[in-house]
């Protein structure tokens, strides 16, 4: 019975145990694993819900069909099947589903699902490793217009022969020369400055004094 609802299972994507509950598929999209250069391939994951435990009408159908029997026959082998999984879980014992996981009870009764990933023989790990292509083009989106990588490309380039362009580029690039030459202009200043003052410190101040002139009387003293 096991791989007859496990069948059922792949084909439906969801199972529904009486008493039980439900079993469905996830899918897990492919990984890609840079370190190995691999694309590991998509695989699926089974998830439990014990809320829900109604079952299909097709699933008694899909049994009847399976096992060549009525379709009664198949609704008492399924409740069978899950009344013993339910014994036993409620015993303490652990259920192994191959390919869909370990069934569990714990202590207040709940059925939880340690799931395993279902993966396929025809969908195997492929090589993938990164290219990196010099000069491709792609569309991007610049304001409320698409243009590719070719145009911006262009526009740069065609920015860079403008003459004005390149005359703000060529002054930006050379902005060390023209702070060396107004450096090297101070420090000859400053040398012909203690050539001939000398090279003390009182050099580096004014050492003329100020003549000091008294201003003409604006007032008559009375005799």
């Amino acid at each position: 019975m096991f791989h007859i609802l496990h069948q059922y299972l792949i084909q439906h994507k969801s199972l529904s145990l009486p008493g039980l509950g439900t079993l469905e598929l996830q899918n897990i999209p492919a990984i890609s694993n840079f370190s190995d250069h691999m694309i590991e391939p998509p695989m699926q994951k089974t998830i439990f819900d014990d809320m829900h435990d109604a079952p299909d009408k097709d699933l008694f159908q899909y049994v009847a069909s399976r096992l060549q029997v009525e379709e009664w026959e198949a609704i008492k082998r399924v409740n069978d099947f899950s009344y013993e999984l339910k014994n036993k879980l409620k015993e303490g014992d652990e259920i192994v589903w191959d390919k869909v996981g370990v069934l569990r009870s714990d202590l207040s009764g709940s059925i939880t699902l340690e799931a395993r990933t279902i993966t396929y023989d025809f969908m195997e790990p492929v090589p993938a490793k990164r290219i990196i292509r010099i000069n491709a083009n792609h569309t991007i989106l610049r304001g409320d217009t698409e243009v590719s990588g070719s145009f911006i490309q262009h526009r740069v380039t065609h920015d860079d022969t403008d003459p004005a362009g390149e005359v703000y580029i060529a002054l930006k690039k050379r902005w060390w020369i023209w702070a060396c030459a107004i450096g090297g202009a101070a420090l000859l200043l400053l040398f012909l400055h203690f050539y001939k003052t000398g090279f003390t410190l009182n050099s580096l101040h004014n050492t003329e004094k100020t003549t000091v002139k008294e201003a003409p009387a604006t007032y008559l003293q009375p005799e």
